[in-house]
């Protein structure tokens, strides 16, 4: 939907968003003060949506938000737990349809996977403790230029980056 707005309080509803969202790139350091000002001022002076748009259109995208480790542990444990309850319930579905207990196959897909995610909790608890929360935000740039995608020239990704 392009074109004039419906009414002032659309008009005024959008320029308030379009100003939050240059707040967020001059603050994420996207754009300088100067860029920022430029950019408010003909917001507020803008008329249609169109206007609006074009200010927003060629922001550089905000940076990836660092994944809190707890969050990432609570998920792979929660992995673990439910792919281990279907592995259990196929094995007592096994035993039981034969009468009989069979070899306890479930072990090698519990134990291995549990060991390694105890071995990640201690490591996240005590990082936690000299306070490292989140994990670092992973860049294009830690992949050497020319292998990026296999070319010896600047790849997309590269490119999006810087």
């Amino acid at each position: 939907m392009t074109g004039p707005l419906s009414s002032p309080t659309h008009l005024d509803d959008r320029i308030s968003r379009t100003v939050d969202a240059l707040t967020a790139a001059v603050g994420d350091g996207r754009i300088t003060l100067d860029e920022f000002d430029r950019r408010s001022a003909a917001a507020v002076a803008a008329t249609d949506r169109i206007e609006l748009d074009a200010l927003l259109r060629d922001l550089p995208p905000a940076p990836p938000r660092p994944v809190r480790v707890r969050t990432l542990l609570a998920a792979a444990w929660a992995h673990w737990a439910l792919v281990n309850s279907i592995c259990l319930v196929v094995y007592v579905a096994i035993c039981l349809s034969a009468g009989e207990f069979h070899y306890p196959w479930p072990v090698w897909v519990l134990g291995p996977w549990g060991a390694v995610l105890v071995v990640h909790t201690v490591g996240a608890t005590v990082a936690a403790r000299r306070g490292v929360t989140t994990l670092p935000t992973w860049s294009c740039r830690s992949v050497p230029e020319p292998y990026a995608r296999g070319t010896k020239s600047r790849s997309a990704s590269a490119k999006r980056c810087g």
